[in-house]
């Protein structure tokens, strides 16, 4: 008899886990949706991430190349000085030069 009331318990808990395992499959296929579109969610999140982190790599690409324009009209203009400079610096020494020389003209004149 125990072996038949086991039986018989046994055979209730089976369909009670039938009918836990069909609820069980429904809460099961809902987790996997809502783990499908967390999944779904997090890489529309990780593309839109990537898209803002290559937008500012080009800012700062173009903000670099910017620069480097700038910089090179800057060293540009600043040899065009350099250059007048010296052309001034040369011509007040030869000016100079033949001062001197009309001084030392005139000394041995005197």
């Amino acid at each position: 008899m125990a072996s038949s009331s086991g039986t018989s318990s046994g055979s209730g808990s089976g369909s009670g886990s039938g009918s836990s395992l069909l609820q069980n499959s429904g809460s099961e296929e809902d987790l996997q949706a809502l783990m499908d579109q967390r999944k779904r969610k997090r890489m529309i999140s990780n593309r839109e991430s990537a898209r803002r982190s290559r937008m500012r790599k080009q800012k700062h690409l173009d903000d670099l190349v910017s620069q480097v324009t700038k910089l090179r009209k800057e060293n540009q203009e600043m040899l065009t000085s350099v250059n007048i400079t010296t052309q001034q610096y040369l011509s007040v020494e030869a000016e100079n030069s033949v001062l001197r020389a009309q001084i030392g003209e005139l000394s041995n004149r005197s």
